[in-house]
C-alpha cells in the first residue's frame, strides 16, 4: 500500500506557514508523508504596456520569477520540516492557477492524498462562498465544498503542541541563523 500524504497549502504567509506545521504533525502521527502545494498567480500585464512579443516576454519572465520564488519559499518550508520534524523531504506542487481549481485537480490525480490542510488566513484574495461563516476561510471554504477529503484549517494561534518543531520556530520569528 502507498504511503498516505498530507497535503498543505503554502502561500507564503504566517497562517501558511503554520498550516504547513500542523499538517507534518499529522503526518508525523500517520506514518505519512507531506505535500507542499503552492500556486503561482503572475500578474498580468497592463494594457498598453508594451505590445506583442514584449508583453509575452514580460509575462514569460514573471512567471520565472515567480517560479522561482515559490521554489525557493518550499524549499526553505521544507528543509524546517525535514529538519526539524524529522520527516522525509515533502513532496513539492507548484500550479499556475487558482488555488481554489489547481489543489482539486490535484487531489483527483493523486489518492495517496487523504488530507489537505489550509491556513485559515492567507494572502488570497478569494471570496468566500455565500452563507459560510467569517471564521472559514476562502480556500478552505471552496476545497471544503469541492473535495471528498477532509479539508483542515488551522487558525493562526493554533496550539504549540499541534505544529511541528521545525516550524514553530519560524513562527517565533526566529531565523536559521538564530539556532
Amino acid at each position: 500500500m502507498s504511503e498516505h500524504v498530507i497535503l498543505a497549502a503554502v502561500d507564503g504567509s504566517q497562517n501558511a506557514l503554520i498550516a504547513a506545521g500542523v499538517a507534518a504533525r499529522f503526518a508525523q502521527l500517520l506514518g505519512g508523508r507531506l505535500g507542499l502545494v503552492t500556486a503561482l498567480q503572475v500578474p498580468s500585464v497592463p494594457l498598453g504596456f508594451g505590445s506583442g512579443l514584449f508583453s509575452g516576454d514580460l509575462k514569460q519572465k514573471l512567471l520565472e520569477d515567480a517560479r522561482a520564488e515559490a521554489e525557493e519559499n518550499l524549499s526553505g518550508v521544507a528543509a524546517r520540516i525535514q529538519e526539524g520534524c524529522g520527516l522525509a523531504l515533502p513532496e513539492y506542487f507548484i500550479v499556475q492557477g487558482s488555488p481554489e481549481i489547481e489543489i482539486p485537480k490535484i487531489v483527483a490525480a493523486d489518492e495517496r492524498i487523504i488530507m489537505v490542510v489550509v491556513g485559515q488566513h492567507g494572502f488570497g484574495t478569494e471570496s468566500k462562498p455565500r452563507g459560510l461563516p467569517h471564521a472559514l476561510g476562502g480556500l478552505g471554504a471552496k476545497l471544503s465544498l469541492a473535495l471528498r477529503i477532509p479539508v483542515l484549517l488551522v487558525p493562526a494561534d493554533a496550539a504549540e503542541g499541534q505544529i511541528c518543531g521545525g516550524i514553530l520556530d519560524l513562527r517565533l520569528g526566529k531565523s536559521q541563523a538564530e539556532d
